[in-house]
């Protein structure tokens, strides 16, 4: 796996996207970088702030903890409540 860095497609929802201001953005990561680390490198407390978001990495849920590696897209997905 490269350790060069390139360009994730961050999506962000509902909570996610208030808080940080945008829906969509390319944002330069390392492969070896975490959603985790990426999401407290762009803000810092996030998940002090939103509690229970899930990751995905290109359309699949997966740990905050696992590489973004090669994927083109990660997208934060707040909990949801209904009625």
């Amino acid at each position: 796996m490269s350790t060069e860095e390139r360009t994730v497609r961050l999506l962000l929802f509902a909570q996610a996207r208030e808080l940080l201001g945008f829906r969509e953005r390319s944002i330069r990561v390392h492969p070896e970088e975490t959603p985790h680390q990426l999401l407290e490198r762009i803000s810092p407390g996030f998940f002090e702030k939103i509690l229970g978001a899930r990751v995905s990495l290109d359309l699949e849920y997966c740990s905050w903890d696992c590489p973004i590696g090669e994927a083109e897209e990660l997208a934060v997905i707040p909990p949801v409540s209904g009625g």
